[in-house]
C-alpha cells in the first residue's frame, strides 16, 4: 500500500486507459490543453474530440431593472464548457443588447473602478473575440428574439428587453456553411439589361461547384431587398429551401480568407449550407393562424417529414405582428414547437417581414422530390407584373411566394 500511494499522479496518467478516463470528463478547450502535455495526450485528446459532434444552445434575458454586468462572463464560461469546439455560431440578440455596452471581466480584482468602467464592449465585438479563431459567428440583431435553454426544457420568445440566443454548432465532415455578402444598393445599381440579377449573384457566390446547397439562409439589414435576389437564389440552388428575413443588424466574422465578399458594406448575409448527409424542411404559419390547436395541425406537417430530432435544429422567423399581440398569449408558436419538437433546439427572431416557403418532404430510404407549396405560386408572366416578381427563366417548375408579412417560417435542419 504504501508502493502504491506514492505512485506519481503523473505516471498514473501515462497509461492510455486511465488518461482516456480522465480526459474524456473534460471540455474542449481543457483538452486542448491537455493535447500540449505530450504526444500520448495530445493522441488520446484528438481522438476524443473527433467523436463529439454535439451542439449546445444558449439562452439568456433579463427584465429592464435586472443587473447585466455577469453577462459577459456567463458568455465565457458557457464557451469554454462546450464538450465540442465549435465550427458556427449562430447568435440573435435584441436591438436594445445591440445597442448597449456590455461589461467585460477583468482578471484584475484591485482594479480601480473607474478604470474598471471603461472596460466594455458590443456584444458583436465581444463574442468575435471570445470565440476560437476558426469559428463562423452568423448574427443578428433584431427587436425581438426566440431561444432555447441550454437543457432544451424551455423555448421563449423575447419580443423586446436585453437578450440573446446562441447556437453553437461542431464541425461535421461533409457538412458546410457558406457566407457571402451583397450591397444590395450596388446590386441595384448594376441592374441593367445587360446584367440580370443572376449573373451579379453568380459573381459573389463563395460555393464551390461541386457541393450540393441544401439551405440559403437569408438576412437583409435593409427595409426593402430586391426581390429578384431570393428568385434568383431559387434559381442558382435548384430544390434547396431559401429562409431568412429582415432584421436591423448584421453581426458576421468569417475566418475564411477566400471569402471576398462585400462584408465590409454588407446589407445582406446568405448563409449556404451544403453536405450531402443534410436534410431540411421548412413551414409556413400564415397570417390568419390565430390559435395554438391551428399551429400544431401546420407542424404536424414538418414532424410528418421524418427528420430525426436529435440530430436537428430549427430556425424560427417570426413578424414584428405575430407573437403574444397576435395571439393574446406568450410564447404560442415556440411552445407548440418544444411540445412537438423536444430534442430539436428552436432559435430565430421577429422581424421586419419573412422569406421562406413550403418545403415538405418525407425522408425514407428512397425520398420523394420534395413538395412545393404553389399555392401562392408565380404562374405567368401577367402575376409577375402585379407582383414585382420576375420569372425566371430555366425554372421548369412554378415559383413559391418567397416573401411574406405578418407570418412565421419555421425552418428545420438535420444531419444524419
Amino acid at each position: 500500500m504504501e508502493h502504491v500511494s506514492a505512485v506519481s499522479p503523473a505516471v498514473v496518467l501515462n497509461i492510455p486507459v486511465i488518461t482516456n478516463m480522465v480526459l474524456q470528463n473534460l471540455s474542449a478547450k481543457s483538452l486542448n490543453t491537455c493535447a500540449r502535455v505530450c504526444k500520448t495526450w495530445n493522441m488520446i485528446a484528438e481522438t476524443i474530440k473527433q467523436k463529439r459532434k454535439s451542439m449546445a444552445c444558449y439562452f439568456v434575458s433579463y427584465d429592464e431593472d435586472e443587473n447585466v454586468d455577469g453577462l459577459a462572463s456567463d458568455i465565457i464560461s458557457t464557451i469554454q464548457d462546450l464538450r465540442t469546439e465549435p465550427s458556427v455560431l449562430f447568435m440573435y440578440c435584441t436591438s436594445h443588447m445591440y445597442e448597449q455596452q456590455i461589461r467585460l471581466p477583468t482578471r484584475h480584482q484591485m482594479r480601480h473602478p473607474r478604470a474598471s468602467k471603461c472596460m466594455k464592449s458590443s456584444v458583436g465585438d465581444f463574442l468575435k473575440n471570445a470565440l476560437p479563431k476558426k469559428c463562423k459567428l452568423l448574427a443578428a440583431s433584431s427587436e425581438g428574439i426566440i431561444g432555447t435553454s441550454k437543457d432544451l426544457k424551455r423555448t421563449a420568445e423575447i419580443e423586446s428587453d436585453f437578450a440573446m440566443s446562441c447556437l453553437f454548432l461542431p464541425h461535421v465532415e461533409g457538412v458546410e456553411f457558406f457566407t457571402f455578402h451583397l450591397d444590395i444598393y450596388n446590386y441595384a445599381n448594376q441592374m441593367d439589361d445587360t446584367h440580370s440579377g443572376l449573373a451579379y449573384l453568380t459573381e459573389r457566390n463563395t460555393v464551390p461547384g461541386d457541393r450540393k446547397v441544401k439551405a440559403v439562409f437569408f438576412f437583409c439589414d435593409e427595409p426593402f431587398c430586391p426581390p429578384e435576389i431570393g428568385y434568383s437564389l431559387l434559381q442558382m440552388y435548384d430544390n434547396a429551401v431559401i429562409a431568412g428575413g429582415y432584421v436591423d443588424n448584421l453581426i458576421t466574422s468569417d475566418p475564411s480568407p477566400d471569402n471576398a465578399s462585400e462584408s465590409g458594406s454588407s446589407s445582406l448575409m446568405c448563409v449556404a449550407l451544403c453536405g450531402p448527409q443534410v436534410r431540411v424542411a421548412s413551414v409556413v404559419i400564415k397570417e390568419d393562424i390565430h390559435k395554438a390547436e391551428e399551429v400544431e395541425e401546420i407542424l404536424k406537417q414538418l414532424k410528418d417529414c421524418n427528420l430525426p430530432e436529435e440530430t436537428s435544429y430549427a430556425f424560427m422567423f417570426a413578424c414584428l405582428g405575430r407573437g403574444t399581440g397576435h395571439y393574446g398569449n406568450e410564447n404560442v408558436e415556440s411552445s407548440v414547437f418544444r411540445k412537438m419538437f423536444p430534442k430539436t433546439p428552436l432559435l430565430g427572431f421577429f422581424g421586419n417581414g419573412e422569406i421562406g416557403f413550403n418545403f415538405l418532404k418525407k425522408y425514407q430510404t428512397e425520398a420523394p422530390e420534395a413538395s412545393f407549396d404553389t399555392s401562392e405560386s408565380i404562374p405567368s408572366k401577367s402575376r409577375s407584373a402585379r407582383s414585382g416578381v420576375p420569372i425566371m427563366q430555366g425554372m421548369t417548375k412554378p415559383l413559391p411566394k418567397l416573401y411574406h408579412a405578418y407570418t412565421t417560417i419555421i425552418c428545420m435542419v438535420s444531419v444524419v
